[in-house]
């Protein structure tokens, strides 16, 4: 007897990190409940917390089991390289696993999502860039990555009482030839309408191609004012190493692409 009670003491448990981990990725970060995470592992909601106390911890956990499995770009590329190759697979991974970010900035915040920041802006030291410098330049790509991905799940979703999208309620509202009631100039109503004609050719963009437009205004912004000292190259000569995917696998074709800002810096920075 004592020898069969060894035996199940010695048995490895039914849990563990990795089974929970992979029964968040396959339940998905978006919606995500604890319930519904001990019911896919077989054991009850007592059992799961006792392993992973808190919801948070549980999606953490799921992030990091993604991050295992992943290979950010090469951290010694020349800086405009190095940062539109890490906002643009981060944009990517948050893709492939919706609702995630949406959880980086009101349910948790990943140690290792503190170490890619970390690394970037160290490797920004490194090419010239004094550390202020550093960490608003990668703070600033960062925030756009994870604002504009979260803006575009946001704008799938359908606008409540209605069948529309929030992308498609915000499509008609910026369609041409829509005016206020208010008396406008001429040239300011041709303006306008040009503006409107813009507005809804970005609303109608691949979200990808439009980030990656929004994308280039940062790292612009970054070469005229903020650009490593003995960096001598002209922003204007500088060529995309990455290229354009306008219909990458895992993107949702036509999701809004312009985002309005939804929250703060995901980094913790001061204000």
């Amino acid at each position: 007897m004592d020898a069969a009670r060894s035996e199940r003491r010695g048995r490895p448990p039914k849990v563990t990190e990795a089974s929970i981990a992979e029964a968040v990725l396959a339940e998905g970060f978006a919606g995500l409940t604890v319930p519904a995470v001990a019911a896919r592992l077989g054991v009850s909601t007592v059992t799961l917390y006792r392993h992973v106390p808190t919801r948070a911890q549980l999606l953490a956990l799921g992030w990091d089991h993604v991050l295992d499995d992943y290979s950010w770009p090469l951290l010694d590329l020349p800086w405009r390289e190095l940062l539109e190759a890490h906002a643009v697979a981060l944009w990517d991974l948050l893709a492939e696993h919706p609702g995630i970010v949406t959880e980086m900035s009101t349910a948790m915040l990943p140690q290792r999502m503190v170490g890619l920041f970390e690394n970037l802006a160290a490797a920004l030291v490194g090419q010239g860039f004094t550390a202020g410098q550093a960490v608003r330049a990668a703070d600033a790509v960062l925030d756009l990555t994870l604002d504009h991905r979260r803006g575009a799940e946001t704008l799938t979703r359908p606008v409540e009482g209605t069948t529309q999208s929030l992308r498609e309620q915000i499509g008609t509202l910026w369609a041409p030839g829509h005016t206020d009631d208010a008396p406008t100039p001429s040239a300011q109503a041709a303006a306008r309408q040009a503006v409107r004609q813009a507005m809804s050719e970005a609303i109608a963009e691949d979200p990808r191609v439009w980030f990656r437009h929004k994308l280039d205004l940062i790292l612009d912004g970054i070469a005229a004012n903020h650009g490593p000292t003995n960096d001598s190259t002209d922003a204007t000569d500088v060529r995309r190493t990455i290229p354009h995917d306008p219909h990458p696998s895992h993107s949702t074709p036509n999701a809004s692409s312009p985002s309005p800002r939804i929250a703060d810096s995901e980094w913790s920075r001061p204000t």
